[in-house]
């Protein structure tokens, strides 16, 4: 599959999980139920997948890379911005585990506290995926050629395999999961 082919098509998967997110931060906010399980599993996949999976290709491979091939500061910049927003992404994941166990047993502060962590989440994540769908990766497209591609592709084939091959699917199944159990 094509690299940036393969971005986009984690980014869907990300997508359905911000639509679960939504569902959860409402029903925090109003005090619905919300299952311990459950909110654990959307933070692996928030942690796990976004992160470590999603995240990693892009940092690892995908900006080396195209810092390497052009000097353009543009690119720079769109590139520090973007691993700058990874940052916040992972600390709010940080926060959502810290405030966890204290929301589950009745504290209203860190219940307060999830909700902003998720609504900061939510209101990065969505155009964070948007500049790179819309900007940078067809402008990665454009300019490097087809050998650069293909090294890429052969590169997040390895990382995932190192993850383990059933990631995507592991992932894919949960987000659905969560989705019928929300």
């Amino acid at each position: 599959m094509q690299p940036l082919k393969h971005l986009v098509m984690e980014h869907r998967l990300i997508s359905k999980a911000v639509t679960v997110t939504k569902t959860f931060r409402d029903r925090i906010d109003t005090g619905g139920p919300i299952r311990p399980k459950q909110y654990w599993l959307l933070v692996d996949f928030w942690s796990t997948y976004a992160d470590i999976v999603h995240h990693g290709k892009e940092e690892q491979q995908l900006f080396p890379t195209l810092l390497d091939y052009t000097k353009s500061s543009e690119f720079g910049a769109t590139i520090d911005k973007l691993v700058e927003e990874h940052m916040y992404l992972l600390g709010y994941i940080g926060e959502l585990r810290r405030f966890a166990r204290p929301m589950f047993t009745g504290d209203r502060p860190a219940r307060e506290r999830v909700i902003q962590c998720l609504d900061k989440y939510l209101r990065l994540i969505e155009p964070h995926i948007q500049l790179e769908d819309e900007k940078l990766f067809p402008s990665v497209a454009n300019l490097l050629p087809e050998k650069k591609l293909n090294t890429l592709a052969k590169e997040f084939k390895a990382m995932d395999e190192r993850t383990g091959t059933k990631v995507q699917s592991y992932y894919s199944n949960l987000v659905e999961q969560l989705k019928k159990e929300v």
